[in-house]
């Protein structure tokens, strides 16, 4: 049976994905609920050829509105380190989907289903996003990308972004061997495996603004202006590869997938007949390779994996030459580096997971993959930790992989530095159970799936469903990002024989420790000896200490840097940080940071 391809060219974007998914769609729309899985795995702007063009999505949202379509979500889930909902806000998708109505979704938020794969080449199950499974209808809409490890990256391709959380980099750590006489590597067999349990039913192929060379992040834009849709997203995949001029055998899972499922370039309709006249030659990885090497920076990467490897090629692209004038340094990466090896190297330093064994000898940059910012930060000797303030006594605390909200008192907080939508969170911790602390906590560990890090009787206000990983005063809470202690803080809980308290939070290599609500303690000189990084201290008075005695506190921690909190939200806690800020430099070693509302610094 014959695959039909329509394609588009020429003209507005949202005209063509319309007009392309009009000619190929043969459902009933009516009633049914529909998720539009764009390509935001990178945080870039619109017409960067990172992400899915948001034009091209208003033109798949109002055809489905017009078919009759019951909810329309349209989302995806970034790479580890990049937050997903920012990811569609940069790409003027979430824009996009307010303006027309629609939900603008983050797929990790819904929770893992296990797919298990019979006769698996590579694996035997994937975790993946319930939202795949929870729509009737599903959508790929890729970009139109080279990538440098499959060649191309396609409607298939942008299917293993459904894969929820870390699970993404499971097709990167295979254990199991390539068949023998394989027409592909790894990485393309698992693709296949996914392929057989992760199908979309249509794929509509951003071609408006594409990407070649260094894809799927580091590449340069090529603009095609046209759309492809297709009910069989292999063959539109295909045809997707003739307008790249990329042969089908470079590219080993689309050569595998449309051989699983009996398509080929003869058995493929397309409309216009001539749409080959359109294409035009994309460079890939190797045939652009650029002058990107650096004398100051060695590589010792033989056993890497491929993902590791496109991370330190884009660290060479975009970040080595912040190192041209300093030291050589040595970067190791894959997991058949040796410690004799380390130790002979001039400044070593480790980058992905498979180096984690090695750590306690040389900087280390966790990551499977790494991120090559990141990468970056390790050699500079950096955290990779940014610090948001979001106004009284709450912040968010971002690594690569984790985020740390802390008191979250947004909705109902005029001075709050952003919406509780706006905010994902990986962990969520709970002074006490006062309205402006425990404020918007419930409802985004509801929507993020949050762990939430309380008191026994703090945790006690959260609903049903909600995970709760609770503590009481002195004891240490050890998590995958690092571990909380909670500390002696002395203020009402709100809840009947509670305990308020702090929080001593252990990530990146850092100690940050988050006061709470409280006044002065003598309790507060024990913690001298955790050599606290930096201390967030409230300094509004009336209902915690104030400057004065908040100058104490630090006299008597010791941190190398202090953070004025709990100040300024109302007129009881009136306060001047500036002149706090003078105080305790002119009469301590430690550095005070005053942070606007909203404003964020990397650690």
């Amino acid at each position: 049976m014959a695959s039909f391809v329509k394609m588009v060219q020429g003209g507005d974007a949202a005209d063509n994905a319309y007009q392309a998914i009009s000619a190929v769609f043969e459902d009933d729309a009516a009633g049914k609920l529909v998720l539009l899985k764009v390509n935001t795995g990178f945080k870039g702007p619109a017409s960067s050829g990172l992400c899915t063009s948001p034009q091209v999505v208003r033109g798949l949202i109002r055809f489905f509105k017009e078919r009759g379509a019951e909810k329309i979500s349209v989302g995806d889930s970034s790479i580890v380190g990049v937050d997903s909902m920012e990811a569609l806000s940069e790409a003027g998708i979430l824009e996009v989907c307010r303006q027309e109505g629609v939900d603008c979704v983050d797929l990790n938020t819904f929770g893992p289903v296990e797919k298990k794969i019979k006769n698996g080449w590579m694996v035997d199950s994937i975790l993946f996003s319930q939202a795949i499974y929870q729509n009737d209808i599903v959508v790929s809409v890729p970009v139109m990308k080279t990538h440098m490890y499959t060649g191309a990256t396609l409607s298939i391709k942008n299917m293993k972004g459904g894969m929820y959380k870390r699970e993404k980099t499971k097709l990167h750590r295979l254990q199991k061997p390539v068949p023998e006489n394989a027409a592909g590597r790894g990485l393309d067999y698992g693709l296949l495996d996914l392929s057989t349990v992760c199908y979309p039913n249509y794929a509509v192929i951003d071609g408006s603004i594409c990407m070649e060379g260094f894809g799927p992040s580091g590449g340069t834009v090529k603009e095609m202006n046209l759309v492809l849709a297709s009910k069989e997203p292999v063959a539109a995949d295909l045809v997707a590869l003739r307008l790249m001029e990329i042969p089908l055998n470079d590219i080993g899972h689309l050569r595998l997938i449309s051989e699983n499922r009996g398509v080929t370039y003869n058995n493929i309709v397309v409309e216009p007949e001539d749409y080959a006249s359109h294409s035009q030659k994309f460079l890939s990885a190797a045939e652009a390779r650029l002058n990107i090497s650096c004398d100051a920076v060695h590589m010792e990467d033989e056993s890497a994996c491929s993902a590791c490897h496109a991370a330190l090629i884009q660290f060479l692209r975009y970040h080595a030459h912040k190192f041209e004038s300093g030291d050589r340094h040595t970067i190791f990466a894959g997991k058949d580096i040796t410690l004799k090896a380390i130790k002979a190297a001039d400044k070593p330093f480790l980058v992905g997971n498979c180096t984690a064994k090695f750590q306690e000898y040389a900087p280390f940059c966790k990551g499977c993959p790494p991120i090559p910012s990141e990468i970056a930060k390790t050699l500079k000797g950096e955290s990779g930790l940014n610090i948001k303030y979001l106004g009284h006594s709450s912040f968010l605390i971002t690594s690569k992989e984790y985020s740390l909200l802390i008191d979250p008192f947004l909705s109902g907080n005029p001075a709050a530095g952003a919406k509780a939508d706006e905010i994902n969170a990986t962990h969520i911790l709970v002074t006490h159970g006062h309205g402006d602390h425990l404020g918007d906590a419930a409802a985004i560990a509801q929507r993020c799936d949050s762990v939430v890090y309380a008191t026994v009787e703090t945790a006690g206000l959260f609903p049903e469903g909600v995970k709760l990983d609770v503590g009481q005063i002195g004891g240490f809470v050890p998590s995958d990002f690092g571990g909380v202690k909670f500390t002696t803080a002395t203020h009402g809980s709100g809840v009947p024989g509670g305990l308020s308290c702090g929080f001593i939070i252990e990530l990146e290599g850092k100690k940050l420790y988050h006061a709470g609500d409280t006044g002065l303690t003598m309790d507060m000189a024990l913690l001298e000896e955790e050599n606290i990084d930096i201390a967030f201290l409230p300094i509004g008075d009336r209902f915690t200490m104030g400057p004065k005695d908040a100058l104490r506190a630090v006299k008597l921690i010791k941190p190398k840097q202090v953070i004025p909190m709990h100040y300024n939200t109302m007129p009881p806690i009136q306060q001047d940080p500036v002149q706090f800020k003078k105080d305790v430099e002119a009469a301590t070693d430690a550095k005070v940071l005053v942070m606007d509302v909203g404003a964020s610094f990397d650690v």
